[in-house]
């Protein structure tokens, strides 16, 4: 343990500062106590958003009112510990805006997460300092449905997309703003005289083109000139287009950020591989390129012994057994197999079915050799490493005889 150096920091993994840091943010991956806080601080969340739906029901609010203020302490509470926890130990964050035990502080405190925890908690006390409407109070508490961004990758990814494609939807928002001031004045100018009520200036006009423009058609105003009418349609056909504008961004957003989601667990399996921990990052991303998935049932034999080795696998979720020297050997996702047998082209030294449901990433012998063709250093590096691993196994097998 002792210091941990990050940065411009040295962290004591020692402290209790620090061990609170990694079990509020479930930092180790073999921390079950971490993730157990996480998935009950969900649930906390998601009751208080049923709470707040429920004491909407005058009947249920009346009955349970007493059960229901309990509760909502009981929340204001945990999520009030848990805002002082990490406003306390940001500075063991790996992130140098916040590493200065004062300004780092107050960084954290105005970051979008911190905002969030902070909006989670504020409408309770906000009653005991400002005079505010109760039923308004009751519902901005909703808010803290924003909690789960913290601990849903969904929601996660939805932010990441939305900031990451906030040009391209900038754009599309100035397009469609330009586009709804022309319609609705003209609009305005055609309709005026006919219904002066409903298009008395251009404010009022818009109305009818947000609904247009959408292709909602509300129906509650409508042009009735033919000018009034011709223009109508051409902005709803136009519509139909500008609005599957953003959609379109956001469909490339996230297909493009599950795909570097996937790049990287990937190339992190692939750099994990001993054949191919000490190939430059180029190298391996080229590899990570040829990677075929495939799924898994439970119970398949994915590999038989005496097969011929001429692919390899990476799990990429689920669990599998290999049989190699009648001790069953599990693997788990970011584990790897088939490897030698795929270099030496040999057969297979041992059985391996799956035990769940497996998504693997499986790369070819053919693939692999063109790769080794083209690169005399590459397919040096993985022949030297490829009979250090034998040697390695074959150890191994000799301890192990049964």
């Amino acid at each position: 343990m002792g210091k941990i150096e990050t940065g411009n920091q040295h962290l004591d993994a020692n402290s209790l500062r620090y061990r609170t840091f990694e079990f509020i943010n479930a930092n180790k991956p073999d921390a079950p106590l971490s993730r157990l806080a996480g998935r009950l601080l969900i649930a906390l969340i998601a009751l208080n958003v049923l709470v707040v739906v429920l004491e909407t029901v005058e009947t249920i609010a009346l009955e349970y009112s007493t059960a229901l203020n309990y509760f909502e302490i009981f929340s204001v509470t945990i999520f009030s510990v848990e805002y002082i926890l990490r406003l306390w130990t940001c500075v063991e964050s790996e992130d140098e805006r916040y590493i200065h035990p004062f300004y780092g502080r107050v960084r954290y405190i105005f970051s979008p997460m911190a905002l969030i925890d902070l909006i989670a908690i504020l409408p309770f006390f906000l009653v005991f300092f400002v005079h505010a409407d109760l039923r308004f109070v009751r519902v901005i508490r909703l808010l803290r449905l924003l909690k789960l961004t913290r601990y849903s990758a969904a929601l996660s990814l939805v932010g990441s997309v939305l900031y990451l494609e906030r040009r391209p939807l900038g754009a599309a928002a100035i397009v469609m703003l330009v586009l709804l001031i022309f319609s609705s004045s003209f609009v305005y100018l055609a309709e005026r005289e006919a219904q002066p009520e409903a298009f008395s200036s251009i404010p009022a006009a818009m109305w009818w083109g947000i609904a247009t423009l959408t292709t909602v058609g509300y129906g509650d105003i409508s042009p009735i000139t033919p000018l009034g009418r011709f223009l109508g349609a051409i902005v709803t056909v136009l519509g139909v287009g500008m609005f599957a504008m953003p959609a379109g961004i956001l469909a490339s957003g996230f297909a493009q950020a599950v795909k570097r989601q996937e790049f990287v667990v990937s190339w992190n399996m692939v750099a994990s591989v001993p054949l191919f921990s000490h190939l430059e990052a180029q190298r391996i991303a080229e590899i990570v390129a040829l990677l075929k998935p495939r799924v898994a049932v439970p119970g398949e034999i994915v590999v038989h012994k005496g097969a011929p080795g001429n692919c390899m696998y990476f799990i990429s979720s689920g669990q599998v057994q290999v049989d190699l020297t009648g001790q069953p050997v599990f693997l788990q996702a970011g584990d790897f197999f088939g490897e030698i047998a795929l270099i030496e082209h040999q057969t297979r030294s041992a059985s391996v079915t799956t035990v769940t449901s497996c998504q693997l990433l499986i790369l070819d012998e053919a693939d692999l050799t063109e790769l080794m063709e083209a690169d005399d250093k590459l397919a040096a590096d993985i022949k030297r490493i490829s009979e250090e691993r034998r040697a390695e196994l074959d150890q191994t097998i000799s301890r192990n005889p049964g």
